[in-house]
């Protein structure tokens, strides 16, 4: 009788190497003189060592040896669950057929959903269907287990392949070439401009051999981030990417730039004190032409005894913070690798408390290697939880931080029935660049043993821009430095993606097709002006030009007409109230980082002392109207001059009344005093979320 525990630790192992590219996991061959060519029990002790150690490759080669010397079933469960893991879809096909087809069958009934999901991953649709159906008469045989769940998705996803019919294709997909990839894996692209890429690759261009005999005093090579670029229409590889990234103590890779590109985030990983791979994210700034020393986040990021893995920066529309999306498999997720998200506090200057992107996104299988595309608040992320071609596929979602539409398979102009991941567009949005293990790449041990870089142009791009000028209110370019800001709108809001800032007339941006915008000019002296702009409907190049009038800022304090009170009273007149209505109002809420004070002033009649109370408590009256209705008290500043700052004559210089002069001292005004730090309004909104 064979003990099953062979086959479910292997299958435990299989479990955790669903996701070996976020692990770094490096596998190396073995002499054929290391392995023990009589002796079975050595060979497969020093497999569970290999595969404890990540060498899963070695452990093949051990087994593989003792199935050539004695082709037991003892074997072939071990065997099986590695080949999975090393994603070789015709031996796993091969040997769970043998289980499936064995007296043990009936005690491994999960060796039907593995035997099926092989045949998905060799595009043996309709056989992996029959063998989905008839795991899912035995699913309740099982204990709690993700594929208890997985097998409805992959039904799902075969049928989308069954039925899908292409009319025309959107992306032209070809390998990066030989000079990029090499027979080891390469992995994360990103788009370093629209001709030059930063990957991450294995240094040798060739397999090291080493055996498990002496393996942990041997200094293993470690993974690294590099350079290429794209020269008439070849990629070469430039050599490592300059800077504090690589290391000799840990597998790096899995970065991305922040928004401004001012800072670079990256992945180190390496085993912690229990033999657990664990993966860090670091951040480092440029700061002129150098780059800091890397920092590494904090725990709310890098959560002690989990992995943090493959960052990539958005924002949120409500603040326009900065969000630090990520993959981890700290507690809470919902399955293997989950999609995690963090704020940027600009008042804190610290991330907040990381949260799980939602059940929309992350399923029990493995969510990972997450792009978000802020021009069109698009993440796109890999998965095998979502019905896929094959194993991980690449989808795409509308929406930010935990609110998102519908999951959306980006099609099989680039998924396959391989794994496809590390999704990325360059600046342009014109085309970009995913791994995947396909056949056809460059392979180290078998056909789909080994990820490869690829990439895409979208041949129905549209190359759109938008000019954008400031002019005054006659229409005359303003000179000197000026600043515009693109916002893209949806229903949720307005979130920033791009600033520019010349000191000539005019910046020039690139948009997307089917896009909603709004642009914000700014320059000092001048109040903050915008338009709208949409792309829909839009099938050609075309450049778009627009101007953005902009109001000159009063120097002096404005006079409010007819703003009255009740007699010798603060209270405010139904006109005057219907005045500010149209007049202040308005302008506070076009301004909101605007901080104004407002006014009040009387003529000489009463006492000094009468006169600066009544005054206050008038201009606080208007300060308190606005406030009703949903002006921020931040943006007001009530003051009372009394008598103190006459604009006209109270008296004649004869002595005799002067009624005109009075009414015009008896006025309400509004001055610009600055603007509002951002800081303060955030702990404002944060102040009145808390309170709701």
């Amino acid at each position: 009788m064979i003990d099953t525990k062979y086959f479910k630790a292997f299958l435990i192992v299989f479990v955790f190497f669903l996701s070996p590219r976020l692990n770094f996991v490096f596998s190396q061959e073995v002499k054929k003189e290391t392995i023990y060519e009589k002796n079975n029990r050595k060979n497969a002790l020093m497999a569970r060592e290999a595969v404890r150690t990540g060498n899963l490759y070695l452990a093949i080669a051990y087994l593989e040896k003792n199935y050539s010397l004695d082709a037991s079933m003892k074997t072939v469960l071990e065997l099986a669950p590695l080949y999975a893991a090393t994603n070789n879809y015709p031996k796993a096909e091969e040997y769970y057929q043998k289980i499936v087809n064995s007296k043990y069958s009936k005690k491994h009934p999960e060796a039907l959903y593995y035997l099926a999901r092989a045949q998905k991953n060799n595009k043996k649709y309709t056989l992996a269907n029959e063998n989905f159906l008839k795991f899912k008469k035995r699913a309740s045989e099982i204990d709690d287990d993700p594929i208890k769940k997985l097998y409805k998705v992959d039904l799902a996803g075969i049928e989308m392949a069954l039925i899908e019919k292409k009319d025309s294709v959107t992306f032209v997909v070809a390998n990066l070439g030989e000079n990029i990839n090499q027979p080891h894996i390469e992995f994360n692209p990103i788009a370093y401009g629209e001709d030059g890429l930063i990957y991450g690759s294995f240094p040798e261009n060739t397999e090291k051999i080493y055996s498990m005999e002496g393996i942990e005093s041997v200094e293993l090579p470690k993974r690294k981030l590099f350079l290429a670029e794209k020269i008439e229409g070849e990629w070469y590889k430039m050599g490592e990417f300059r800077g504090p990234f690589n290391s000799n103590e840990a597998d790096v890779g899995n970065g991305c730039f922040s928004l401004d590109s001012s800072r670079f985030f990256f992945t180190k990983c390496a085993p912690d004190v229990l033999g657990k791979n664990i993966c860090k994210i670091y951040t480092t700034e440029l700061i002129g032409s150098t780059w800091s020393k890397p920092e590494l986040l904090s725990d709310v990021i890098n959560m002690p005894g989990f992995t943090a893995s493959h960052p990539t920066i958005g924002r949120e529309s409500k603040r326009n913070y900065e969000v630090l999306y990520f993959v981890s498999d700290r507690e809470g997720s919902k399955g293997g690798m989950d999609i995690w998200f963090s704020e940027f506090d600009t008042r804190k200057k610290a991330y907040k408390k990381a949260r799980n992107a939602g059940s929309r996104i992350n399923t029990v299988g493995n969510e990972m290697t997450p792009f978000y595309d802020l021009p069109t608040k698009t993440l796109y992320f890999s998965s095998n939880g979502h019905p896929s071609f094959g194993g991980l596929d690449i989808f795409k979602v509308v929406g930010e931080t935990s609110k998102w539409l519908e999951v959306i398979n980006i099609g099989s102009d680039i998924n396959s029935s391989a794994d496809d991941l590390d999704y990325a567009l360059k600046p342009s949005g014109k085309g970009g660049y995913f791994v995947s293990n396909r056949p056809g790449g460059k392979s180290l041990y078998h056909a789909t043993c080994c990820d490869d870089i690829y990439t895409f142009e979208n041949t129905k791009y549209i190359d759109i821009t938008t000019t954008i000028c400031l002019t005054d209110e006659k229409g005359n370019l303003l000179n000197g430095k000026q600043t515009v800001l693109l916002y893209v709108q949806d229903t949720t809001g307005k979130t920033m993606i791009q600033t520019l800032t010349s000191e000539d007339n005019c910046v020039t941006f690139s948009l997307r097709p089917e896009m909603k915008y709004s642009l914000e000019g700014k320059k000092e002296g001048y109040f903050t002006n915008s338009i709208s702009l949409q792309t829909n409907g839009m099938v050609k190049d075309q450049n778009l030009k627009q101007k953005i009038q902009m109001t000159e800022k009063p120097l002096e304090p404005v006079i409010i007409s007819d703003i009255k009170y009740d007699f010798d009273s603060p209270n405010l007149t139904p006109r005057s109230k219907s005045i500010i209505d149209t007049t202040l109002l308005l302008l506070f809420k076009k301004y909101p980082t605007l901080q104004f004070e407002i006014s009040s002033h009387t003529d000489s009649k009463g006492s000094d002392e009468y006169n600066l109370k009544l005054s206050q408590k008038r201009a606080e009256s208007v300060v308190n109207y606005l406030k009703s209705k949903g002006v921020p008290e931040r943006q007001m500043i009530p003051r009372g001059y009394g008598e103190t700052r006459p604009i006209a004559l109270n008296e004649n210089s004869d002595g005799t009344d002067n009624p005109q002069g009075r009414d015009k001292n008896r006025r309400t005004e509004f001055k610009i005093i600055g603007e509002i730090e951002e800081e303060l309004i955030d702990l404002q909104e944060e102040n009145e979320e808390i309170e709701e």
